[in-house]
């Protein structure tokens, strides 16, 4: 696989879906960007050194040095539209040239095997984003951002990594990182006077500060979920015994015949899940085997398939019939459990308890009840703080804003209790700032860059 060789060469990639379509967008970046264009693009006086944001009709054709007939339309590739940015105005912060040609496999590949005669290299996944990261054009929190809304799934999702994009995780970082960084510069200083009259930062005012800190590490660590939900989905769980109407129910949440239904117990021997928009976001449903005391050999492998699922879930819905009792999953996973009492319709008079929800996939009753309740323990999420904040924390920023906040949680006990000199305070204050500076790409290596920039797709 090809790998990114710095920010020397001039790359060239297919910015838009491959396949037919109407238009296709074809981009060069790099320092050679508009002297490749010119020896692949003519039209209207365009040269090495075009107007800046001025598109140009013109002919896009093989370069001079192409096996191709001599004569100009034997070398036409397509008629196209071509738009110049000058660095560091354009999403790379390079020289970036964009064709806008007609979309289809054969035009675009054309094109883009005609920049690389004139001189480009293919771009690597992921590689336009990555030169805007190191030209300081986005964060790595706003570069996460940009993968998170092209793989966006749901309105809350994609509203949520807009907002992250236009620096929502940054200005969480910057309330978090400013007081720490204030005080760093208040123990550096002290550390400046030790010959003279010794200047002690008050012990008072750092516990302040790292107090402040702990705090709001606490409230962005605590929307995590909301970032794996909004990426992944809400996933929904229906638990119960053989035959309390799982299927049935899965079947009518969905609007679709997804699985089998039957009297037969044990007919659903496998996780089946199915996949719905609904009110902003994503709902992963899942129909599992029912759980029962004496299952066979097959049936057993589905229910300790349905153990890990319900270990697994966001949302569980407990099943039983309204009048009969089951077993119940309350308690086998950590997510909130709604209870549900099905065929209400063949039960007279039947009643469920408070706090569950009666229905009837029969005749549909009870269905917006069920899905209030499901609403209710979603609106525990965050999700609407994740979206409004433009937070969307992955496992990577988890790891490290959970460490920081561990450091600073140690860092307060020893100024507490053991109270270290400005030098030990400031060189841990360092430490916790650095690792702060990590989520937001202020601190990188390679070896993060490559784990993130993985994710994109090629012309990213």
């Amino acid at each position: 696989m090809e790998s990114f060789d710095g920010q020397e060469s001039t790359v060239v990639a297919l910015a838009t879906p491959a396949g037919e379509g109407g238009l296709a967008v074809v981009r060069l970046s790099g320092p050679d960007a508009f002297q490749v264009a010119a020896r692949v693009f003519e039209g209207d006086g365009f040269g090495s050194n075009p107007e800046a944001r001025r598109a140009v009709y013109g002919i896009l054709h093989w370069p001079e040095s192409a096996p191709t007939s001599p004569n100009k339309a034997g070398c036409a590739i397509d008629q196209a539209l071509v738009l110049p940015f000058k660095g560091p105005h354009s999403y790379t912060g390079e020289d970036v040239v964009e064709f806008f040609c007609h979309g289809g496999r054969m035009v675009s590949q054309a094109a883009i095997s005609a920049c690389r005669m004139a001189g480009a290299v293919p771009a690597v996944a992921g590689e336009f984003t990555r030169r805007a990261f190191l030209n300081g054009k986005l964060s790595l929190g706003q570069a996460e951002a940009v993968a998170d809304l092209i793989h966006a799934e749901s309105e809350h999702s994609a509203r949520a990594a807009v907002r992250q994009l236009l620096g929502g995780l940054d200005d969480q970082l910057r309330e978090i990182e400013k007081p720490l960084l204030d005080l760093l510069a208040h123990v550096e200083g002290s550390l400046e006077f030790v010959d003279e009259e010794e200047i002690v930062v008050p012990r008072s005012e750092i516990l302040r500060v790292l107090d402040g800190g702990i705090e709001r590490l606490d409230r962005l660590v605590e929307m995590a979920p909301a970032g794996r939900l909004l990426r992944d989905g809400i996933h929904v769980v229906l638990a119960g015994a053989p035959n309390v109407g799982k299927s049935s129910l899965f079947n009518a949440m969905l609007e679709d015949d997804r699985a089998i239904v039957d009297d037969e117990a044990g007919t659903t021997r496998d996780v089946i899940s199915g996949r719905l928009h609904r009110a902003g976001s994503v709902f992963v449903l899942h129909d599992t085997a029912g759980l029962r005391d004496d299952p066979g050999r097959v049936e057993e492998l589905g229910i300790e398939r349905t153990w890990r699922q319900v270990a697994e879930a966001d949302v569980i819905l407990s099943l039983q019939v309204a009048g009969e009792k089951a077993p119940t999953v309350a308690g086998a996973g950590a997510a909130p459990v709604v209870s549900v009492f099905t065929k209400a319709d063949l039960v007279p008079d039947a009643t469920g308890v408070p706090g569950s929800v009666l229905l009837s996939t029969t005749s549909g009753a009870g269905l917006d009840d069920l899905w209030r309740a499901i609403d209710a323990v979603v609106a525990g999420f965050q999700l609407e703080e994740a979206v409004s904040l433009g937070v969307v924390l992955n496992e990577r920023h988890l790891h490290k804003l959970s460490s920081c906040r561990d450091d600073l949680q140690r860092l307060r006990h020893e100024v507490d209790l053991h109270q270290p000199g400005d030098e030990v305070v400031g060189s841990l204050l360092s430490s916790i700032l650095g690792g702060l500076g990590e989520v937001s790409g202020r601190v990188f290596t390679e070896h993060l860059l490559e784990n993130i920039f993985q994710r994109f797709c090629v012309g990213k």
